[in-house]
């Protein structure tokens, strides 16, 4: 007797010994034999990857003791849970008299957290084995509650086949959460970790039934449910299915896989999931139609403007349609801009005192050696304010505007706004940059405008809801981005791009299109101080097709996103900035109104930065300016007849008073005082302007 006294106390004292020495791993408790979880802002799974050796691992499940799996596991698997250390001595005792009794192992001791342990690190069936899991289980115990215990073996747990974890196992079997599941269900599934493959319910099903019905006996036995619940629960006919994976929002998904670095865990995103159904369904409603145009692809990108959160990102209108490369992602393909990066250029200006809202700009030709642009209608409108200038979209007038700011300096305002593919040197884009002759991302654009929705602030991209708040820093004043804004609002705007007031009824927003050179790219942004929405609409392969404008077949898609995310038009708009202030100018010149100006109007500018210049002054410098355009020859209404047979070599002189542009039937046709025009049969235009814009024309016939 003495010598199982000694024993006794050694084996105390080296577990003792063993309790300091042998710290338990608590690193081991964050690890789950899963893959990555994928979730919308709510908790709604949107993708799960499988971990290591393909195993389907949802490792999201908080217990919650009035949640009937809880019930159920206990009642199932260690009914004294509640009470005991981590190790039951009244279940050990009674396996150890039932086994030596028999002569063989009939029964075992195994609790909830010696199970935990055996699943954290398996080991051989021993006896050594029983004492590590043991002792391990009583360091468990102190070191989490019971609910902490339950969460390790409720999210470890086999249920069949590669599925880990209670959340993984209510989702592919009943296509629901484990806090959802009945009581029959949470029976049955119960049942299964203790023969996995042999009661698995979707080949199985009779054996897991019966398994069931052995559960619900043991939770009346231990008090967890009253006779009428399981005579209820046994009267249910639970059906069970293994449900497909979740697949939603896939392009988002794609991009979230690109950024993070984690491979296992649940990732909870930004994606407002009831946002990317209205973005989803407003970019399929008129794919069809846009087919027979020969438009296959698009993009709709939604942020809010506070976080810089993405709501919503769909790269294409349908991902599973490979004729289309639906998989493709268009919000991540770099396009021609268009003339969406123009807002940037003019609230540059404004910021550097070069313009105001009501400054006039000359909207006359423009010839570069290698580079001669016009504007998207073919016609010039001489003067121009710059505030016509940004809401028509002329290129002209940008273009000059970019010159006086300097490219350099453009160029790498578009770099400080997140637009990272504009990474080829400046000179290599040239004035043309401000008319979109770079390519840009969707996410990348729409974030840029997000900079100006939030008065010149920008923020990177947040792709993950629990992230911490991001340091922004300020690329535009407060109050060039409120002239932006304000300018690219209002109804007038909606009138032009819809004709009729009954589309108008929305909440107030600011919004800027684009389309690229050769009818490839068509671009929409609109924004208020919630929210942008950005549309591309295009080929993934480049081609054009002549429906391809940005005001035609993207504009109705940002504005159908923008209504549904303001149905009520709540929609809040941007306080003055205290930096802007207003005074009397001539509506004539754009500039500070002096006395003798007839038509005199208000026009914004920025305090300490947009300089003092009256119209009288500017008249002053006028009177050293060249004279007005005029054409020498040929005579208005004049008529030629082409002599001999050869009528392709034959030309004609154009004559003027001074250097200027020539333009015939509204193409260039050279710079100088005189040119030679090589002329074809018709009636045909003749245009002299200067860099003012100011003009002469004569119209002549060739017979």
């Amino acid at each position: 007797m003495k010598w199982v006294l000694r024993f006794l106390v050694l084996l105390v004292a080296l577990c003792a010994l063993a309790w300091f020495a042998i710290p338990f791993p608590t690193d081991a408790l964050d690890r789950f034999p899963g893959g990555t979880v994928l979730t919308d802002r709510a908790g709604q799974v949107l993708r799960v990857t499988l971990g290591p050796g393909d195993l389907d691992c949802r490792p999201v499940y908080e217990p919650d003791p009035t949640d009937w799996i809880v019930k159920a596991v206990v009642a199932a698997e260690d009914k004294r849970f509640w009470k005991h250390p981590g190790v039951d001595p009244l279940a050990l005792f009674r396996a150890v008299f039932q086994n030596i009794s028999a002569g063989r192992r009939i029964s075992g001791a195994s609790t909830l957290s010696t199970q935990v342990i055996r699943l954290m690190h398996p080991r051989k069936r021993t006896l050594p084995t029983k004492f590590i899991e043991a002792f391990r289980a009583l360091q468990l115990e102190r070191k989490l509650s019971k609910t902490e215990v339950l969460r390790q073996y409720l999210n470890r747990a086999p249920f069949g086949g590669n599925i880990y974890g209670i959340e993984a196992a209510a989702q592919r079997y009943y296509g629901k959460s484990a806090h959802d599941l009945s009581l029959a269900e949470a029976a049955l599934l119960a049942g299964l970790p203790q023969s996995p493959t042999r009661f698995r319910p979707d080949r199985h099903l009779e054996k897991a039934q019966h398994r069931q019905v052995a559960v619900l006996k043991q939770m009346v036995a231990a008090g967890f449910i009253t006779d009428e619940e399981h005579r209820n629960a046994s009267a249910q006919n639970v059906a069970c299915r293994a449900t497909t994976y979740p697949f939603k929002a896939p392009h988002f998904a794609d991009y979230v896989a690109s950024q993070r670095t984690e491979q296992s865990g649940v990732v909870r995103s930004t994606l407002d999931s009831d946002l990317q159904a209205i973005a989803e369904t407003a970019l399929a409603q008129d794919s069809e139609a846009r087919r027979r145009a020969g438009i296959r692809g698009g993009a709709v990108v939604v942020l809010e403007v506070k976080t810089g959160a993405i709501r919503a990102l769909v790269g294409s209108p349908d991902y599973f349609d490979a004729t289309a490369h639906g998989q493709v992602n268009a919000a991540l393909a770099s396009r021609s801009a268009g003339s969406t990066l123009k807002p940037f250029a003019f609230a540059q200006g404004f910021d550097r005192g070069l313009i105001t809202p009501r400054s006039m700009l000359a909207d006359a030709p423009l010839n570069f050696a290698d580079f001669t642009p016009s504007n998207f209608d073919g016609d010039f409108h001489e003067s121009v304010s710059a505030r016509d200038a940004l809401i028509l979209s002329l290129n002209l007038p940008s273009i000059d505007l970019e010159r006086r700011i300097g490219q350099p300096n453009f160029h790498q305002l578009l770099l400080d706004v997140g637009l990272r593919t504009l990474n080829r040197p400046s000179a290599q884009y040239g004035l043309g940059l401000a008319l979109g002759n770079g390519e840009v991302r969707t996410l990348d654009l729409a974030n840029a405008y997000a900079a100006l929705a939030r008065g010149g602030e920008w923020k990177p991209l947040r792709w993950r809801e629990d992230a911490p708040a991001a340091k922004g820093r300020h690329v535009i004043s407060p109050e060039a981005a409120w002239l932006v804004s304000e300018i690219l609002s209002g109804p007038e705007r909606a009138l032009d791009a819809t004709g009729h007031a009954a589309d108008v009824r929305m909440p107030r927003i600011a919004w800027k299109t684009g389309t690229s050179s050769g009818f490839r790219d068509a671009w929409t942004v609109a924004w208020n101080p919630r929210y942008v929405v950005a549309v591309w609409i295009g080929n993934p392969d480049g081609a054009a097709s002549p429906q391809l404008v940005g005001k035609r077949v993207a504009t109705p898609i940002a504005w159908n996103v923008f209504r549904q995310l303001l149905p009520a038009n709540e929609a809040p708009w941007y306080p003055q900035p205290e930096g802007l202030a207003t005074r009397d100018i001539c509506m004539e010149s754009g500039d500070v109104a002096a006395p003798a100006c007839e038509r005199v109007g208000s026009d914004y500018y920025l305090s300490g930065v947009t300089p003092y210049v009256t119209c009288a002054q500017k008249h002053t410098h006028a009177m050293v300016e060249p004279p007005n355009p005029k054409i020498s020859s040929p005579a208005n209404a004049s008529v030629f007849r082409i002599a001999g047979a050869n009528e392709t070599r034959q030309q004609l002189v154009l004559t003027a008073n001074a250097d200027n542009h020539w333009f015939v039937d509204q193409a260039y046709a050279g710079k100088g005082k005189t040119i030679p025009w090589r002329f074809t049969r018709g009636r045909h235009e003749i245009v002299l302007s200067d860099n003012r814009g100011r003009s002469d024309r004569v119209s002549v016939t060739i017979e």
